[in-house]
């Protein structure tokens, strides 16, 4: 055998050895940015679990942990609507640490009625698809503080666009007050006229410090969001149709905005409709289709240099991998719940379950592996320097999937191919090489 691959095979194996020691769960859908800061968002990690399937019986939950504070987790199962949510106009997640909400299987929905939460901390709603929402006060997901450390993932939150007065609904997800430390990440937020704001009007001035990443915005009006005297990093993200306004920073704002990807999108980053403008430091983005268009008090975004203090490395792919990334990912039904914790949990059985043909690679080949169709399975290519590269996410159907992989694509050397299903991993070695 060549003397150099030899070395990258045995390099493969002292790395695998470390890799299974220390990984404790999926790098991608990990909490990050801001929400991790100052603190840490756990939500109900560790208490009791509950499953709910009204919203009455969702309410009395919530209320429970307000009246006996302890780590909860919250499932949700069903449809929840305003016929089962008797007395309530929203899911009132008021006056509660320490929670977490999740949607079992596909997905819980909300159907015409949404969440507040409001004087909370260390708050979690996952895998809920909340739409057309017309009671309370109209929005699919309202964080109104004082809170701090709230995490929105992997949801799925729309109204109408067309064919609707914009006043008819109001926010698919907004953080008004004084509110920090928030992120909102890998969500599905389509058809709306006002998507995302941060700040109810030139008078909140409160730092929320919010981050967005691997988000999924298509057929959208504006407010992408409309982003007021905060600091923000939005990275990733995945902007589809957007007919006005994509990132509006206002009141001396200041986002960095990071290798997103933006298609057939009017003003992707710009600032708009205020007298005091905000900032932008834009690195890395992607514009297909894309315009910026001079319209009245639409400005182009000042230079700043955002502050953030979180390491995110790890999780940030190129532009050009977001929108493939993006679509498949974000969204409700990419979870396990089975578990009753919506985290990986501890490392599983570690094996040569994944067939790699051939291995070494030195052209084409292929990553294979099995689904039993009930579980959550993302699969992605690790090299030693920590670079990662999704090759798969998604719910797939039973039966034996293939994976084309390209070794002109990769840099030369040893890889991990990492397979997530369910609570599981399973890590296998891979080399690429070049003729």
């Amino acid at each position: 055998m060549d003397r150099k691959l030899l070395i990258l095979i045995i390099t493969t194996h002292l790395v695998l050895l470390f890799f299974q020691s220390e990984a404790q769960e999926p790098i991608m859908f990990r909490v990050a940015g801001f929400a991790t800061v100052n603190g840490t968002t756990s939500g109900g990690e560790g208490g009791d679990t509950v499953l709910v399937s009204t919203g009455n019986q969702l309410q009395d939950a919530i209320n429970e942990v307000r009246d006996n504070p302890a780590p909860r987790v919250i499932l949700v199962s069903g449809v929840i609507t305003p016929g089962n949510s008797e007395g309530l106009s929203k899911m009132d997640v008021k006056d509660v640490d320490n929670l977490t909400i999740l949607g079992t299987g596909e997905g819980a929905e909300f159907n015409g009625i949404g969440l507040k939460v409001r004087r909370a901390s260390n708050i979690i709603l996952r895998n809920l698809k909340v739409h057309h929402v017309l009671t309370g006060e109209k929005d699919c997901i309202g964080i109104e503080g004082p809170a701090d450390h709230i995490w929105i993932d992997h949801c799925e939150l729309y109204n109408e666009f067309e064919g609707v007065d914009k006043d008819y609904y109001d926010g698919l997800l907004d953080a008004k007050s004084d509110c920090e430390y928030l992120t909102y990440s890998w969500n599905y937020l389509h058809d709306s006229w006002k998507t995302a704001l941060v700040g109810s009007s030139e008078g909140d001035t409160h730092d929320r410090k919010l981050t967005m990443h691997h988000n999924w915005f298509y057929n959208c009006n504006s407010r992408l969001p409309l982003f007021r005297a905060s600091t923000g990093h939005f990275f990733n993200n995945y902007y589809v149709k957007i007919a006005s306004t994509a990132i509006n920073s206002r009141i001396n704002a200041c986002a960095r905005i990071e290798n997103n990807y933006f298609l057939d999108t009017r003003n992707p980053w710009v600032s708009a409709y205020s007298d005091i403008l905000g900032g932008g430091e834009v690195i890395g983005n992607i514009l297909e289709n894309s315009w910026f268009e001079s319209i009245e008090n639409t400005h182009e975004l000042p230079a700043c240099v955002a502050d953030i203090p979180y390491e995110y490395e790890d999780i940030l792919h190129e532009a050009s991998e977001v929108p493939e990334l993006v679509m498949n990912c974000a969204g409700v039904g990419k979870l396990d719940i089975a578990s009753g914790t919506g985290h990986a949990g501890p490392p599983g059985e570690y094996g040569p379950v994944i067939d790699i043909n051939p291995n070494p690679v030195t052209r084409n080949g292929y990553i294979e592996f099995t689904s039993d169709g009930e579980k959550a399975v993302s699969v992605s290519l690790v090299s030693l320097d920590g670079y990662r590269r999704m090759l798969f996410c998604g719910k797939p159907p039973a039966g034996t999937h293939r994976i084309a992989i390209n070794a002109e694509s990769f840099t030369p050397g040893p890889y991990l191919v990492e397979m997530t299903c369910g609570n599981t991993r399973t890590v296998s070695r891979l080399v690429m090489c070049r003729d």
